[in-house]
């Protein structure tokens, strides 16, 4: 049976939910994975459903602290190993590697040696990344290494800050590709030169979690509660917060009674809470830090509506399709955000939420006040998203497709296999 190698920067990360969440079907549905991770988290807090996961995790080895000289020892005698073993593809992989345009870090070359060792040794037949940029590079060299074949999954800054060249060559080199929009997989068709197969795998969330229930009816609420405006995301330029901290001042002006919490975290966390403070909004609008799947569930159950102004930064970031947008409407939210990316493809304006343009803190503002004042539009657009993410982004729906893949490369592995024995 195969044996999956799933390769990633940090696991596990508080923000990336939509990859523990393919892992857990994943293994619900029979896959076998091993773990892989360039980076041991810096964060302590975890969703509780990490305690799930049943693969185990294998570090890269650190090269700074006390045990630099036997680390650095053990990762040379590997290296060796691995050019002993298929010395043409180990010098051809690394002077491949060395003379591609743009930066190269010697590092990954040393995690690929130790994660390729690590891999032929656990018995891994596959090795799937997640991310385009770092994680399927690393993964590109194992390949290199030991001929173990690679795909990825392909998110959103990882394809829009890579450059087109690179792209192509990863796409190129890999089984299959993944990515979790249908904008993204346009985009990296146009830039494909190789008959290599990319789908759009929308995330899935676990609908046991954000079961749509809400902890009180708004008819049974007491009449002096204000209506919570709910946002949860990274604080990072891309997200849009700025924005909608504008627009809640705008709301303000106009008299219209609400409260907004913004839960996340990120280098713009000063940025935003001087923002809220030169708008004298201290009393409305709050930053709310670290909370796991469970606390956001809860925050969800006690909001009205749910905004997140997403936008394209100068550099080309964007998100897909935030996961934060589908548990919302999960949850039975109604959902204000942009026409960015793959955003569209959740929300349906009029129909399951509202679009508007990004950076646009007036427009913004005039479709929170619209749901605001109109609690039964709230109400059937929150029973229409629900019905859109229980259709079309469950857990289990994504994660059928993803193992899909996989047992689809491993047949068609097993036919080579029985042609080249035949011959």
């Amino acid at each position: 049976m195969t044996r999956i190698a799933y390769l990633m920067k940090t696991y596990p990360r508080l923000s990336e939910t939509f990859i523990l969440n393919e892992i857990l079907g994943l293994e619900e549905l029979g896959a076998r994975l091993q773990i892989f991770s360039l980076r041991q988290p810096d964060d302590t807090s975890f969703h509780p459903a990490v305690g799930g996961v049943k693969a185990h995790v294998t570090y890269a080895l650190e090269l700074t602290g006390f045990q630099s000289v036997r680390n650095g020892l053990l990762l040379l005698k590997l290296h060796l190993q691995l050019a002993m073993h298929r010395p043409a593809a180990y010098v051809q992989t690394v002077w491949n590697y060395l003379r591609q345009p743009g930066r190269q870090r010697l590092k990954e070359v040393i995690h690929a040696g130790y994660f390729a060792v690590a891999m032929q040794r656990s018995g891994c037949t596959h090795i799937h990344a997640h991310f385009a940029n770092v994680p399927t590079t690393v993964a590109e060299l194992i390949h290199g290494f030991t001929g173990i074949p690679y795909s990825f999954t392909a998110h959103a800054k990882d394809i829009y800050r890579s450059g087109a060249a690179e792209l192509d060559r990863k796409i190129s080199k890999a089984e299959f590709v993944l990515t979790c929009t249908e904008y993204n997989r346009q985009y990296l068709s146009a830039i494909s030169t190789s008959a290599t197969r990319i789908h759009c795998v929308h995330h899935g969330i676990d609908l046991t979690l954000f079961d749509g229930r809400k902890l009180s009816s708004e008819a049974e609420a007491p009449t002096d509660t204000l209506p919570l405006i709910l946002s949860v995301g990274r604080f990072c330029e891309k997200k849009g917060f700025p924005y909608l901290i504008r627009a809640c001042r705008i709301l303000q002006n106009q008299g219209v009674r609400f409260r907004c919490a913004i839960v996340g975290y990120g280098p713009m966390r000063d940025e935003l809470q001087t923002l809220i403070a030169d708008l004298d909004l201290e009393e409305h609008v709050s930053l709310v830090g670290k909370m796991t799947q469970d606390g956001i569930a809860e925050m969800y159950r006690t909001a009205a509506i749910f905004a997140l102004p997403c936008l394209v930064t100068d550099d080309g970031d964007r998100d897909g399709i935030p996961n934060v947008l589908i548990e919302a409407m999960a949850q039975r939210l109604a959902v204000v955000s942009t026409d960015v990316s793959g955003i569209s493809e959740l929300v349906e304006p009029a129909n399951n939420g509202l679009l508007v343009p990004e950076k646009n803190a007036d427009a913004l503002a005039d479709a929170l006040a619209l749901l605001l004042a109109q609690p039964a539009l709230r109400k059937q657009m929150g029973d229409r998203g629900r019905e859109k993410v229980m259709s079309h982004f469950s857990l289990m729906s994504s994660a059928n497709e993803v193992w899909a893949k996989f047992q689809e490369e491993a047949r068609a592995a097993e036919a080579v296999r029985g042609v080249a024995q035949h011959d």
